[in-house]
């Protein structure tokens, strides 16, 4: 009964080792995007300026749950 013991506790540790060396792999680094020009920044944030200050502030609240 203890060799059996033995041998399931070296399954178990095996395969805890194993999963964790296939976890543990880094991944490729995200590619790098090229900064936004000042007028790209203008176009995409203009719409936010046409909604009241007192929804922005509720959604931003809300945004950081």
């Amino acid at each position: 009964m203890k060799t059996f013991i033995r041998h399931a506790l070296k399954q178990l540790l095996v395969l805890l080792v194993s999963t964790s060396v296939a976890f543990a792999q880094t991944q490729a680094p995200a590619p790098r995007h090229a900064a936004a020009t000042q007028q790209e920044l203008d176009q995409m944030l203009a719409p936010i300026a046409l909604y009241p200050d007192s929804l922005l502030s509720q959604i931003f609240m809300a945004s950081t749950y």
